[in-house]
């Protein structure tokens, strides 16, 4: 089976390479979640500006937060971001940093996951103001069908390494069930705050007859 060698350039002009087997089967390819299916478990520990993905398995202790506390009282929007996705990363980035803004005003809450820490993160955009967990073994991201290592992005996106996500973003309701997704697999898509927020706001009634 022949190898090829790609070089990947970081935003930080640092070089990486990665060997890849050309033609290898694909055992796992990704298979994102829609609207209509349920949310996967997962569980945060930590506090402002260091949250991490609680290891799967593990007892939780009383500081976790899973996504039963989290979508409990609000609707809850998840997304996935990747500071390796080149010039659509900051993009996407400040377009979260304005939809918290929005979501703030329906109150909902949102959890980013990414694979770089928060704390770097923070370096990067100084209003970062809302709940970002490491999830720095994918783990959350392979539950919702954005990531896996057998379907690299980057066998289809130019300039992307194969440690990223699938940008999505997903809207959850009290039952856990997806109520809106999306999906940008071509990078070439901007977030429809309009359509969240419907979304939201939708489901904040659900809240409010429940209680």
């Amino acid at each position: 089976m022949t190898a090829m060698t790609l070089e990947f350039e970081n935003e930080l002009g640092h070089i990486r390479s990665v060997t890849s087997a050309l033609n290898r089967p694909k055992t796992a390819r990704k298979s994102p979640l829609l609207t209509g299916d349920l949310a996967p478990f997962f569980s945060l520990t930590g506090a402002a500006n260091d949250w991490r993905v609680s290891v799967f398995g593990q007892k939780l202790t009383e500081q976790a937060t899973s996504i039963f506390d989290l979508v409990g009282t609000r609707p809850l929007v998840v997304s996935f971001y990747c500071p390796c996705w080149g010039r659509y990363a900051k993009p996407y980035l400040e377009s979260l940093v304005r939809l918290h803004q929005r979501l703030l005003s329906e109150d909902a809450e949102l959890v980013v996951f990414s694979n770089e820490s928060p704390k770097v993160l923070a370096r990067q955009i100084p209003d970062l103001d809302f709940r970002v967990a490491f999830d720095a073994e994918s783990a959350v991201a392979q539950r919702f069908g954005v990531y896996s290592e057998d379907d690299p992005v980057w066998e289809r996106i130019s300039g992307i390494s194969e440690e990223a996500f699938t940008p999505a973003l997903y809207v959850i309701g009290p039952d856990r069930q997806i109520a809106y997704h999306f999906l940008d697999d071509n990078f070439d898509q901007s977030i429809d705050m309009d359509a969240i927020a419907q979304v939201v706001r939708t489901l904040s009634e659900a809240y409010i007859e429940t209680h």
